[in-house]
């Protein structure tokens, strides 16, 4: 099995600087990235959480439940995230969760039968008392997108009612004063938090009067 000793001598750089390419620090030249990642190829390193994951009983596999794959919203999510984790040894697996918390029930066990090592959760449908009862579980459990008090140290809660008042803010800075707001479904909460931030500053900045509401 190859070593960092190995990939540092036939890169040609410190073992500090083979460390850093791995776990994607961005204090490292592109040249010296290029011929790291091209010797961590030729040898077949492989990190030692990959080395170990086999008699940890891990997969080396993080699980990622999103409601689509298309769009480039999603996209960037996945990419962002995918980048984080190869250099730490671990391969994302995402599975779409649908449009109904059937389906994205079905995506979570779908990922817990691959015995993923953690699973990271972008929901609209799940239950609070589902995402409670799945935290409890041995596996670790990140929640995307929502607060849910009770698991508040696993949640990462994207502040949407903010990002419904910047894009307003920014059209009514522009000089524009007739703005709708396509909303997508009302069922979702990110989708009524964001026309609520877009109805706070067009109420604080215009006469809306409010009368027209598309949702696709």
């Amino acid at each position: 099995m190859a070593t960092i000793k190995q990939v540092s001598e036939l890169s040609g750089v410190s073992q500090a600087t083979v460390s850093r390419v791995i776990n994607g620090s961005s204090r490292v030249s592109h040249d010296k990235k290029l011929r790291v990642e091209k010797a961590i190829q030729a040898l077949d390193y492989r990190p030692q959480s990959i080395a170990h994951s086999a008699a940890l009983n891990r997969s080396g596999c993080i699980g990622l439940v999103i409601p689509e794959l298309a769009g480039p919203y999603y996209g960037n999510i996945m990419s962002t995230i995918e980048e984080t984790l190869r250099p730490l040894g671990y391969q994302l697996m995402v599975t779409a969760g649908g449009q109904n918390v059937q389906s994205e029930q079905v995506a979570v066990e779908f990922l817990l039968s691959r015995r993923v090592d953690a699973l990271l959760i972008y929901t609209s449908y799940l239950s609070d008392d589902y995402l409670i009862e799945l935290s409890k579980q041995k596996l670790p459990v990140v929640i995307l997108s929502r607060s849910i008090p009770e698991l508040h140290s696993s949640c990462i809660e994207m502040d949407d009612e903010l990002g419904g008042k910047s894009a307003t803010k920014h059209l009514i800075e522009l000089g524009h004063r007739r703005i709708a707001c396509i909303t997508g479904p009302l069922s979702k909460p990110d989708a009524r938090a964001r026309l609520q931030g877009y109805r706070t500053v067009l109420e604080e900045a215009l006469n809306s009067d409010n009368k027209c509401n598309f949702s696709d």
